[in-house]
């Protein structure tokens, strides 16, 4: 499970997942970790949802807070922006038809 440091300083760690959902580990320990937060582009810092006030802009650099995306956790697992291959950002894409339906199914 990609983790993330929480940039408000408590000791929850950020769990980034593909699933919509969010990792069902990490979600069934909310003390550990969260499976809600903001990211900001520009400082490339998350915040938890215990940590973030909605809508705010980001405490380190003033830029503008975007929500959960599953691409936090492809750019994680592949070592930054630009170097997820095409073909999972693709598939992400067809969230309403490949990916959802995965998801029901199981794997």
């Amino acid at each position: 499970m990609p983790l993330a440091e929480c940039a408000g300083g408590c000791p929850r760690l950020v769990s980034l997942s593909v699933d919509p959902g969010g990792n069902p580990m990490a979600a069934a320990d909310p003390a550990r970790f969260r499976v809600r937060y903001h990211h900001c582009p520009a400082c490339q810092r998350f915040w938890c949802d215990g940590c973030e006030q909605g809508g705010s802009p980001c405490r380190s650099c003033g830029g503008a807070l975007e929500g959960p995306t599953p691409r936090h956790a492809l750019e994680l697992i592949f070592g930054g922006r630009g170097r997820v291959p095409e073909r999972l950002l693709a598939t992400l894409v067809l969230r309403g038809t490949v990916f959802e339906a995965r998801r029901r199914g199981g794997n």
